[in-house]
């Protein structure tokens, strides 16, 4: 999994903003907000990553208990999906 091409990560105002550039414009409308773990996340798969290696990342950078760690994975991953900004 990755990110797709179109997309950039900027921080406005301590604030971290998924915002579509390019053709991303036209199927993607607005932007996305993201928390501190999931902008974390999305800087990590700047390159193919499998599941188990980003659930890694999070608990090699992160506080937090694996199962924790794992249901909030599926969830941010299941939302980036459904926006369309995942790559397979």
């Amino acid at each position: 999994m990755k990110i797709k091409d179109g997309f950039l990560l900027r921080e406005i105002a301590d604030t971290h903003v998924v915002i579509p550039i390019a053709e991303r414009v036209i199927d993607f409308k607005g932007m996305m907000i993201l928390n501190d773990v999931s902008a974390s996340v999305w800087e990590f798969m700047g390159e193919h990553r499998t599941h188990d290696e980003i659930l890694d990342h999070i608990l090699d950078s992160y506080e937090v208990d694996k199962e924790t760690a794992e249901n909030d994975l599926y969830g941010l991953l299941d939302q980036m999906e459904a926006s369309g900004v995942l790559e397979k």
